[in-house]
């Protein structure tokens, strides 16, 4: 789905590019075993994210009202504002994002991505007529302390979506005694994936489409 992106101002606008499958946390665990699991690193390039040049820290006291002033920053202001208040913080993208009319533009955490002390909203913007800059905003979930955005970390990804076919899906309910009755692995399905384990070594059935004794199963 095509959708058009303009800069205001290009020096001092966010940057949006394709999301990669690296994460921090995934690369320290134990030989990087969470790359191995498929919906995980699937996920993490699921949309745009949305980055800026420079570095932004801020620092919230831990009170949440009305007013703008509880919210200090401390660097890359001019990306950054805190005129929402309530313990929020606003991106100032200088993106201007326009879709076709049957497009909405999603804006949700970056996936897989968590940044200590905040929590991205979500929002749904109907970018087919919204005239203005996309919003980005935070919520600031810890106090007295200063939390830092190093430059090119996504604050959010952004990905478009139909309105209309989403509402038009429907969920059919249906009891377990429906399924077919081959859905399931045979019983030695444990003992395989129990030996693989044993062994050092990883499954990826899923990750390469196959069954348990490496059969072809759906489309990748």
């Amino acid at each position: 789905m095509e959708f058009d992106v303009y800069k205001i101002d290009p020096k001092n606008s966010a940057n949006i590019s394709p999301l990669g499958v690296k994460r921090q946390w995934m690369e320290e665990t134990s030989d990087k075993h969470a790359y191995h699991c498929f919906p995980v690193s699937l996920s993490n390039s699921l949309g745009w994210g949305i980055s800026f040049p420079e570095e932004i820290s801020f620092i919230w006291d831990g009170i949440s009202d009305s007013t703008d002033t509880h919210v200090k920053v401390l660097s890359g202001k001019k990306f950054v504002s805190t005129a929402r208040a309530n313990a929020t913080i606003s991106f100032n993208t200088n993106l201007v994002v326009t879709t076709k009319s049957n497009l909405s533009m999603l804006a949700m955490p970056t996936p897989n991505w968590p940044i200590d002390g905040v929590w991205p909203f979500t929002t749904l913007i109907s970018t087919s007529f919204f005239k203005g800059t996309f919003p980005i905003a935070w919520r600031i979930t810890k106090a007295n302390e200063i939390i830092t955005i190093p430059a090119n970390t996504p604050v959010a990804s952004i990905m478009p979506i139909s309105l209309s076919d989403l509402n038009n899906s429907i969920a059919v309910i249906k009891g377990y005694n429906d399924l077919p009755q081959d859905f399931f692995p045979k019983e030695d399905y444990g003992k395989i994936v129990s030996d693989i384990n044993k062994s050092g070594k990883w499954t990826d059935f899923y990750r390469n489409a196959v069954d348990h004794k490496n059969n072809k199963i759906g489309n990748k």
